[in-house]
């Protein structure tokens, strides 16, 4: 498979070919069998199939299996594409009539239909942020060299509203790889055979069969058009190009008249107008003169700092400036330190940054750098607390490109302090996995911040002691999902300094730390317990007194040491079990944990824990699953730390099933 990581199966004579880190995933809960629609309409098909426990995916399937040399390029590029904006990838199935790609559900349609087939309102600002998260996609794959030729490059090939989906907080996610081909050895391929489709092809492209990333670029021109216009780029015989570059020529007042009324406001006009200069440029005939992605990303990064009431001398000082002084990167936010500090200091961004700037190494695989004025804009001025911990308060906020984040603001002062909060950006920016927060950046400026992804304001604790119905199958789904993540967390080596580091405990494992979406999907947050490594094989000591809202879920040992441990995780998962088999709040007094002492008094009783379980999930062939994980979680809570299970007990997880 071209060198890509996989594994196969064969299910009911179907080869299932899994990739990378998701492959124990779907081996455990992948489906027999999978239905598809009768429908032949095009080449390919999607619909959305629930491969996994309570996981909703999409299933895109081949309907012609000609295609098996652009599946397998598909395939190749879409696997090693990571970010935010892009549909994710999960992997693939081949069989002898039949080809299927498996990647993330996205709930909320695309752009063609919230556009032109609905009239829901959608402000400039919601407009904006879906532009520049389908730039900032763009650029990443056009940075992206799959191979050991560096000129081997990538490009998407068929950029229109129907292929950028939209989440529920509306962030564009881009989709449809079926034409991303890489560019051998060169800035173009040419072929033959054109697809695409026609409104958002490129002219040269369809004229000459040669397509370059600029093809990109004019696909992506239109697509500005329509959202600032929502007009589709050919209607009535008009021609949304055409208008647009009549409108622009060189002192010609530009008519309001031709942008969407519901977003035409005099204090935005010249935004608008700027975009769609940017728009027409996009689309010009001569690709020489089509800015690149990463260059168009920047300038809509300007306009919507503008637009949030940033300077505006700023914007008119920088919107125009040339493609090699305003490209800085690849469009994820991830270029060098060294580079990414000469680009902010010519924003002013590293006044009165001294402070912090000691610890900029530490974070320089922390993601994107955020400015200060940026997260404040980003929270509206810090107005929507969502939590409170020891060492920090925790704010709802949303990037440009409308992606909901959750802003860790630092209450620590000292320089000790500073040095914990710094470990914890350190360590979380090298844990991946797809049920744990990912930290997307960082900010110095004055206070210390941390931004992760916020996929959803919901938590395991407002869904066990609220109203939803809560199914059996969707809390074993969250503990297997939850004890999977924990595992990864104790397993993954950390670099610190020039150590590798490994055994790195959560520290704050507990209901109100797991995220949970529509789907029952669980992401672990928290980490403020976690990071407190110091330097070699130290640990910093806890302040217990300042965490007694949360001494529910603490091993009891943990104050009497103040050093978190593994085996701490192992008790607090243990109470997490607990409570979504009885669905009863823990409760700890003067060092008991009523809901354990509650559970042992019922085993040691009954031999059975059926009076403590949940009456809405005991099914009479549920009893005796119940009774194992009940069981299990006392193990995990045991007192004597080293009669507890170790996360890698391969029972600890299929006892589950």
């Amino acid at each position: 498979m071209g060198g890509i990581d996989a594994v196969e199966i064969i299910v009911n004579g179907m080869i299932i070919v899994i990739l990378g880190v998701l492959q124990n995933m779907i081996l455990r809960e992948l489906r027999a069998t999978i239905a598809f629609p009768s429908e032949k309409a095009g080449s390919e098909k999607s619909l959305k199939d629930s491969l996994m426990i309570m996981t909703v995916v999409a299933v895109k399937r081949y309907i012609h299996t000609d295609l098996r040399k652009e599946f397998i390029e598909e395939v190749s590029i879409h696997s090693k594409i990571n970010h935010k904006n892009v549909v994710k990838f999960i992997g693939y199935s081949t069989g002898e009539n039949t080809l299927m790609l498996v990647t993330e559900f996205i709930s909320n349609g695309n752009l063609e239909d919230a556009l032109h087939k609905s009239d829901i309102s959608v402000s400039l600002d919601t407009r904006l942020g879906i532009a520049i998260g389908c730039a900032e996609a763009l650029s990443y794959m056009h940075s992206m060299h799959l191979s050991v030729d560096l000129d081997s490059l990538v490009y998407h090939g068929d950029i229109k509203p129907a292929n950028i989906l939209l989440n529920d907080s509306l962030t564009a996610k881009v989709s449809n790889c079926g034409l991303s081909r890489h560019l051998f050895g060169g800035n173009t391929r040419c072929t033959n055979t054109v697809k695409g489709s026609m409104d958002y092809m490129d002219p040269i492209y369809l004229h000459t069969g040669r397509i370059t990333q600029k093809s990109d670029v004019y696909s992506f021109g239109i697509i500005l058009l329509e959202l600032i216009t929502r007009k589709r780029v050919k209607a009535g015989g008009n021609s949304l190009i055409e208008t647009f570059s009549k409108a622009f020529v060189k002192g010609k007042v530009v008519s309001t008249e031709i942008f969407d009324a519901e977003i035409t406001q005099a204090s935005n006009i010249k935004i608008l107008e700027d975009i769609g200069k940017l728009a027409t440029e996009c689309a010009t005939s001569d690709s020489d003169k089509r800015p690149t992605m990463n260059n168009v990303t920047k300038r809509l990064m300007v306009l919507w700092k503008a637009l949030h009431g940033g300077d505006g001398s700023i914007s008119r000082r920088f919107f125009w400036r040339t493609e090699n002084e305003l490209d800085i990167g690849s469009g994820q936010g991830t270029s060098s330190i060294r580079s990414m500090s000469s680009v902010l200091r010519r924003f002013g961004i590293y006044k009165r940054n001294t402070s912090n700037s000691d610890i900029l190494p530490e974070l320089s695989n922390g993601g994107r750098i955020f400015t200060k004025e940026e997260v404040s804009r980003y929270t509206e001025n810090y107005s929507h607390l969502i939590g409170k911990g020891w060492s920090s308060d925790v704010y709802e906020g949303k990037l440009e490109d409308n992606t909901l984040v959750a802003v860790m603001k630092c209450n620590l002062v000292n320089k000790a302090q500073k040095k914990v909060f710094s470990n914890a950006a350190m360590i979380q920016s090298q844990i991946v996995h797809k049920n744990i927060i990912k930290i997307l950046g960082f900010c110095l400026e004055e206070i210390l911040v941390l931004i992760y992804e916020y996929p959803s304001r919901e938590n395991l604790y407002d869904i066990l002691y609220g109203v939803k119905a809560f199914p059996l199958v969707s809390r074993l789904n969250i503990a297997i999902k939850i004890a999977e993540a924990i595992l990864h967390n104790h397993s993954c080596l950390i670099q610190q300094g020039s150590v590798m580091r490994t055994n790195i405990p959560h520290g704050y494992v507990m209901t109100p730390n797991i995220l949970v979406d529509g789907n029952f999907v669980p992401k672990l947050a928290g980490f403020s317990v976690s990071p407190r490594l110091i330097e070699g094989n130290k640990h910093a000591m806890f302040d217990y007194g300042n965490m007694n809202c949360y001494k529910n879920y603490f091993d009891p040992s943990f104050p009497k040491c103040g050093i978190p441990t593994v085996k701490n995780d192992v008790y607090s998962f243990g109470i997490v079990l607990l409570e979504l088999i009885s669905r009863n709040r823990p409760v700890c007094q003067e060092g008991d944990n009523l809901l354990v002492s509650k559970f042992l008094r019922t085993y040691n009783r009954d031999i059975h824990g059926k009076a403590m379980f949940d009456e809405r999930i005991t099914e009479e062939e549920d009893i005796h699953a119940l009774d194992d994980i009940g069981r299990l979680a006392l193990r995990c809570t045991h007192p004597k730390t080293n009669r507890r299970p170790t996360m890698k007990e391969s029972q600890f997880i299929n006892i589950f099933k």
